[in-house]
């Protein structure tokens, strides 16, 4: 009888350690949800076109551990630097963000930008876009940030690169 007591007590702490073990080694998926305002500082030939541009973007993303793969749409408005127009652009992309500690993290991302203006005789289109990035998520919610995004003025002649450094911030939750 007290073999058989053993043989269970030591089965139940076998057990219990082994449940233990699983539930530190297996990482359930977090979902994020975000939203940042965007301001858009211009580079090179297309800062002689365009001023500052202001906007948003909202997006969400699914990851195990430290990385997290997510997608994202938003609106950036260009004014251009001679005209009361304005040059739009709707970007839609797919990335990686991986966190490094404390907060901080990088992510990459490609996708396509939507482009229209509202000047007489422009022409609208799309064209592969790319952003890198860094950014920082702190008190639970709140996610500054900065990228770099480039991608092809739709339909020009000759082609312009349309490169801006993006600042942002927002809320961020995890679902």
């Amino acid at each position: 009888m007290l073999k058989v007591t053993n043989f269970l007590a030591l089965s139940v702490i076998t057990l219990l350690f082994s449940v233990s073990t699983n539930a530190q080694i297996i990482k359930l998926p977090k979902v994020l949800a975000f939203g940042n305002f965007t301001y858009a500082n211009p580079q090179g030939d297309f800062s002689k076109s365009v001023n500052g541009g202001t906007g948003f973007e909202v997006g969400g993303g699914i990851g195990l551990g430290k990385n997290l793969l997510y997608a994202s749409t938003g609106y950036i408005n260009y004014p251009f630097s001679s005209t009361s127009y304005k040059y739009k652009v709707v970007p839609f992309k797919v990335g990686i963000r991986h966190y490094l500690l404390l907060g901080l993290f990088v992510n990459g991302a490609v996708g396509v930008a939507s482009q229209n203006s509202d000047a007489s005789g422009a022409s609208s289109g799309s064209s592969f876009l790319y952003e890198v990035g860094a950014g920082f998520k702190f008190l639970g919610v709140v996610e500054i940030g900065a990228a770099y995004t480039g991608y092809q003025v739709a339909n020009s002649s000759p082609s312009i690169n349309a490169n801006s450094i993006l600042l942002k911030a927002g809320l961020a939750f995890k679902l």
